[in-house]
């Protein structure tokens, strides 16, 4: 990650007053960006852990990570699910802060849907979204009721290098090798991509498996070739939205 954007995170830690972590509901552990914890956690700042995408979670996991991660809020920015039950938290914190009109921070891994919920907080679309990831280029600016909130790109931390976790949550959307991010997964999880498509298995030859995908999913090249590139595309994009579970 370039280091203009740590600058610009950096720069939203130490002027934001409180600052939101948004995170997938559905894979909490994996999207939580620990270096961004521990950042805002050095410069004395108020913490508060966005649980984005609820609806699409366990609610029994959910509340189990509640307990573990405080103070968090349960949100579903596309359907504005849970987003006056966070405004209400940020002015308990802003309150404890003596703060009228705080400064928000919002950030998180790239693709956590950050802007999707600035907008639901204010409530006039203001801040631009994308299903690519890195699509916020700077620190925008948005002006809501009793708040100045503050969108930031999306970071992966240094050194971050997991592909099979960058394939399932979508923190990185720009694969160059889409078969080769798949064919991970499919090796760190057995039969289970197959196995959604009620594609045959060859625990023996995973690109095997991906061309029977494939054929299940009629995408095919002329002669009747496997598009494993574009079956491959399709895959990512049902990990990310959740449509396959792991």
């Amino acid at each position: 990650m370039p280091s203009s954007f740590w600058d610009a995170v950096n720069g939203v830690i130490g002027e934001a007053d409180i600052v939101l972590e948004v995170v997938d509901a559905r894979r909490i552990d994996e999207t939580r960006n620990l270096e961004i914890e521990e950042k805002v956690r050095r410069a004395g700042k108020v913490l508060v852990y966005v649980f984005n995408k609820c609806d699409l979670a366990s609610q029994a996991e959910l509340e189990h990570k509640k307990k573990e991660l405080q103070p968090s809020v349960f949100v579903s920015a596309k359907d504005y699910h849970g987003i006056k039950m966070l405004q209400e938290r940020i002015m308990i914190e802003a309150k404890r802060l003596g703060l009228k009109t705080p400064k928000v921070g919002v950030l998180g891994y790239p693709n956590m849907g950050k802007s999707s919920l600035i907008n639901a907080l204010n409530g006039t679309g203001k801040a631009k979204t994308s299903a690519e990831s890195g699509f916020t280029k700077g620190k925008q600016y948005i002006r809501a009721k009793k708040l100045l909130l503050i969108d930031t790109p999306g970071v992966i931390p240094y050194g971050e290098n997991d592909e099979v976790k960058k394939a399932i949550t979508g923190i990185d959307t720009r694969q160059k090798d889409p078969e080769a991010a798949v064919l991970k997964v499919m090796e760190e999880y057995p039969g289970v991509i197959e196995s959604h498509y009620d594609a045959e298995t060859d625990k023996d030859d995973l690109e095997i498996g991906l061309e029977n995908i494939a054929r299940k999913l009629n995408l095919l090249l002329k002669g009747g070739r496997a598009d494993t590139r574009r079956t491959a595309e399709r895959v990512l994009r049902d990990l990310r939205e959740g449509k396959i579970s792991l």
